[in-house]
């Protein structure tokens, strides 16, 4: 019994695969066919070697290639006809150009025999046996006759290749052709070409466009080149350009109405052509962007010509005429363009500001106003577009980008801020972004240390960063808020403090009012921050001010100085209320020490005692940890030892309440050490005062060591303390303290309070030692 065969199944090849099969039999026929031109030119059989180059062309026929293998079998079948040409131009063939110029037009095909025309054709011109004008016109004429869309651009690329070396210039007879010659040959050829290409994306199936826009963006550089051809020609110059050139170039790329060609050929026109051209002919350039078809990015075209002609100004100056505007030129022609492009993206219109914003602080750096127009044109476009139209990434960038500039260039805060549309353009952003350009803004005023000496500019700046210095609507709440980041920038907008300066001292002051007015918005979580800078800057102001006063540079009697420290010591002691008031206590008390010291420095005595009550009063009522009590107790003591108030009065009033607090401490131990420090309140021996009072001084000395004594298990360590107290006064050689009270409590001490192991022990046996090394009189150890 016979077995069946199996049928056959054929293998379906992937289209990838295809082309590769097509291309490959097509590049061997060519190579095939090319082997046996060569011979026959060896053998100097020049009508076999056309033949061959008739079946080399004949491959480019071919239907069945993608766009991209087309190209690479052109390439293999351009280096054979290369072969061909260089052999006819030796002229070892012994034939007239003339005679094969004709011959060659018997081809059978047209595409072979426009191709081998070209090719004898361009080693016609080269030989001068025919006018070049004459053979290009001839030529240009001929490459009619194929309409295929491949197959024509081709033929035309390999025309502007075989020719471009053959073109009549400036430096050709008459006879042989001008330039206008060469560029109605070109531009014909282009105009040609460009229609081929345009009709290439027609030629497969609606839903293979974008397949077929991608192949004809590969072939972009066969029709680009005309335009290349035609910028060599040294006899294209300006006025040339203007008149000849370019209408007839944007008269076809207006014409073709396909977004592809447009797009490509206005970018390589504005970048194969000098800018000196550019700039001769801006407005038809703007004009005919304007006519683009609404698909074309514009804003790619435009922001690069801009870009082009600013660095070009930047460089060239002396080479842009004073006639020409180039700021505006392209403000009122982008202007229209974004008003007959409604549905222009917002990203694409933000990025021809910024082109506009370089352009104008590259070629015009001194006019603030050109910049002022880009940004509140940019604002009044903003304002009519959707919010998330607005947060968009890209468009953020822009808008950061834009108001970046500015400050990158100008590198002042104070000219920034004199472009009134810079403000309202950052209120167009969402609440991170705003906080960011802010936060560029005060990192550049600090950077480049910026003095800012008026009051109007101030409260400008203030404004500008409010998203900084105060809560907002739209803000996350404060638990969302990373606490590193938002105290490094509440500390960076405290340091714009100090650079808050004037040599008037009326507007200083006005200025820190206003900078008091802003930052007292910002909430608890922010004033801790920036109200303390503007205190220590406060103080700092009224003892410039009294050393000023003193010195004969400002002439005040004693009646108006009294007044300008009572307005001083009122802003002061609400900044420092204002801390008070969200529970910074051990802050709020320091700053009113700080500013007692300064207004007692400053002779301000009644104000001396205000600011120390309120700084009692805080202790009383908001300092509730006992360490902190004794801190803050022994600060006080000290501050008040360091005055020089003249007033006795006032001044033992102080010390008494200091006094009474340190008798209301939690622990005894506390509450005798504080007291015996108080003691040196009634010492007083500082250059700039004396005082006196050694009843007091003992009497502190005795409450605290009462205190003490009368506790359970009093520690070794206070009575020491309270020792080294009454040393102090004996060293000073006073009569405030008795030798015999000294001689009695370290008696005491050894008889009754000191135990082995104590702690204290060393203490007291260094304060001996320290009393046997005195010899002090009367007491003996």
């Amino acid at each position: 019994m016979m077995k069946k065969n199996k049928p056959t199944v054929a293998q379906t090849l992937s289209p990838e695969e295809e082309q590769a099969k097509f291309f490959e039999e097509a590049k061997n026929n060519v190579m095939i066919q090319g082997h046996h031109m060569k011979l026959s030119l060896d053998n100097s059989k020049l009508m076999d070697a056309l033949k061959y180059a008739s079946n080399i062309i004949n491959e480019l026929r071919t239907s069945l290639l993608s766009p991209k293998s087309y190209y690479a079998l052109y390439l293999v079948a351009f280096d054979y006809l290369q072969y061909l040409n260089t052999y006819l131009y030796e002229e070892k063939h012994g034939k007239k150009m003339i005679e094969l110029y004709e011959v060659v037009q018997h081809a059978g095909n047209v595409l072979p025999r426009l191709y081998l025309l070209i090719t004898v054709g361009s080693v016609y011109i080269k030989t001068k046996q025919a006018p070049a004008k004459d053979v290009l016109k001839d030529l240009i004429e001929m490459c009619r006759g194929v309409q295929h869309p491949t197959r024509g651009l081709f033929l035309r690329h390999y025309l502007s290749e075989v020719t471009k070396d053959k073109l009549p210039d400036i430096d050709s007879s008459v006879e042989n052709g001008t330039v206008m010659d060469s560029i109605d040959f070109i531009i014909q050829n282009f105009t040609e070409t460009n229609k081929l290409w345009v009709r290439m994306q027609h030629q497969a199936p609606t839903k293979d466009r974008e397949r077929r826009e991608n192949e004809r963006l590969e072939l972009r550089l066969l029709v680009g080149k005309n335009l290349s051809r035609l910028a060599q020609l040294d006899g294209v110059d300006q006025k040339t350009y203007s008149e000849v050139v370019l209408p007839k170039v944007v008269e076809q790329i207006i014409n073709c109405k396909d977004k592809i060609a447009q797009q490509y050929l206005m970018e390589i026109l504005i970048q194969v052509f000098p800018d000196e051209f550019h700039l001769a002919t801006l407005d038809t350039i703007l004009q005919t962007c304007a006519q683009l078809q609404s698909g074309v990015d514009v804003k790619t075209i435009i922001a690069s010509l801009i870009d082009r002609l600013a660095n070009f100004a930047t460089r060239n100056a002396d080479l842009v005429p004073d006639d020409i505007k180039i700021f505006d030129i392209f403000f009122n022609n982008v202007k229209e363009i974004i008003q007959a492009r409604p549905n222009m993206e917002l990203q694409d219109i933000l990025g021809l500001h910024v082109s506009l914003l370089n352009l104008t602080l590259k070629c015009y750096p001194t006019n603030k106003d050109n910049a002022n127009e880009v940004l509140g044109l940019c604002q009044s476009i903003i304002v009519n577009k959707a919010k998330e139209d607005i947060n968009k990434p890209t468009c953020v960038k822009q808008i950061i980008q834009l108001l970046q500039i500015p400050l990158d260039v100008f590198k002042n805060i104070l000219v920034v801020l004199k472009l009134s549309n810079y403000q309202p353009l950052i209120s167009c952003l969402s609440y991170n972004n705003r906080k960011k350009v802010s936060l560029d803004i005060v990192n550049n005023t600090i950077n480049n240390s910026t003095i800012i000496e008026e009051p109007e500019a101030v409260n400008n700046l203030l404004e500008t960063i409010q998203t900084l210095i105060k809560d907002e609507q739209d803000q996350p709440d404060m638990d969302d808020i990373d606490k590193e980041d938002f105290q490094e920038e509440q500390n960076k907008v405290a340091s714009l403090i100090h650079l808050f300066d004037s040599e008037d001292p009326e507007k200083l002051f006005k200025i820190y009012i206003i900078a008091r007015g802003h930052f007292g918005k910002g909430g608890p979580h922010r004033i801790r921050h920036t109200l303390v800078p503007l205190v220590f800057c406060s103080l700092r102001f009224i003892r410039n001010f009294k050393q000023q006063v003193d010195s004969g540079v400002i002439s005040l009697d004693e009646n108006k100085w009294i007044a300008i420290g009572s307005k001083i010591f009122t802003f002061v002691s609400e900044t420092i209320k204002a801390l008070a008031d969200i529970k910074l206590a051990d802050l709020s008390f320091r700053l009113y020490l700080q500013a007692l010291q300064t207004f007692d420095h400053c002779g301000l005595v009644s104000r001396v005692k205000e600011l120390a009550i309120k700084a009692l009063l805080i202790f009383q009522e908001d300092i509730a940890d006992f360490k902190a009590q004794v801190m803050a107790l022994q600060l006080l003591i000290s501050t008040l030892n360091s005055l020089s108030i003249p007033n006795e009065e006032i001044y033992e009033s102080l010390a008494a309440q200091t006094i009474k607090q340190a008798s209301r401490l939690l622990l005894p131990q506390d509450q005798a050490k504080l007291i015996s420090t108080c003691s040196h309140l009634f010492w007083v021996d500082n250059p700039s005062r004396q005082y006196q009072n050694p009843d007091s001084v003992l009497q502190a000395l005795k409450k605290a060591l009462s205190i003490i004594s009368n506790e359970s298990s009093p520690g070794l360590g206070t009575f020491v303390d309270i020792l080294n107290e009454c040393l102090f006064y004996c060293d000073k050689e006073t009569d405030a303290v008795p030798i015999q009270f000294v001689s009695d409590l370290v008696e005491l001490i050894r008889t009754t309070h000191v135990k082995e192991a104590d702690p204290a022990l060393p203490y007291l046996q260094n304060t001996i030692k320290y009393i046997q090394s005195q010899n002090y009189k009367g007491i003996s150890i």
